[in-house]
C-alpha cells in the first residue's frame, strides 16, 4: 500500500483550512458548471449534475478532513493509498480553479503560472493576496502529490 506524506506548518494548515471552509462549496459548484453535461437529455443531465456535485463536495470534504487531521509539527498528512492521493489531487485542482475563476480572475495567467515562480506581490487586494498564497500553496501540494504518484512525471 502506498503512503503519501505532505508536510506543512500549523500556520499554513490553518490558512488552508480557513480557505477550504469558504471555497469548498464554490469549488463543488464550479466543477459542475465546468462540466459538459448533455443538453438533449434533461433526465441524464440532472443525474450527472447531482453526481458531479456530490463527488466534488465529497472530494473537498476529504481534503479538508485530511488537512484538519494532520498530526505533528510540521503537520504530516498521511494518505493511505493512491486512490486517496488522486482524490486529494482532484480537490486541490477544483479549489485552485475556483480561486482562478473568482478572486484571481483579474490576475494574468502568466503572473500566476510563471516558470521562475515569481508571482505579483504588489497591486493586489488583501483578499487577492490571501487567495494567491493559497493558490500557490495548493499548487505545491499538487506537484508533490504528482511526483509521488508518478516519479517520472
Amino acid at each position: 500500500m502506498a503512503e503519501i506524506r505532505l508536510s506543512m506548518t500549523p500556520e499554513a494548515r490553518t490558512v488552508l483550512g480557513d480557505l477550504l471552509r469558504l471555497a469548498a462549496p464554490a469549488a463543488a459548484r464550479g466543477a459542475v458548471n465546468r462540466a459538459r453535461l448533455p443538453e438533449d437529455d434533461p433526465e441524464m443531465r440532472a443525474a450527472w449534475k447531482a453526481s458531479l456535485a456530490d463527488s466534488a463536495a465529497g472530494e473537498c470534504a476529504f481534503l479538508a478532513g485530511a488537512l484538519s487531521g494532520a498530526k505533528g509539527n510540521p503537520a504530516v498528512v498521511v494518505l493511505p493509498d493512491d486512490e486517496a492521493a488522486w482524490t486529494m489531487l482532484r480537490a486541490l485542482s477544483a479549489v485552485r480553479l475556483t480561486l482562478r475563476e473568482t478572486v484571481l480572475a483579474g490576475v494574468p495567467d502568466e503572473a500566476l503560472e510563471s516558470e521562475d515562480g515569481a508571482t505579483p506581490a504588489s497591486g493586489l487586494t488583501a483578499e487577492e493576496g490571501h487567495a494567491l498564497a493559497c493558490y500557490d500553496c495548493f499548487g505545491l501540494l499538487q506537484l508533490a502529490l504528482l511526483r509521488q504518484l508518478d516519479p517520472a512525471a
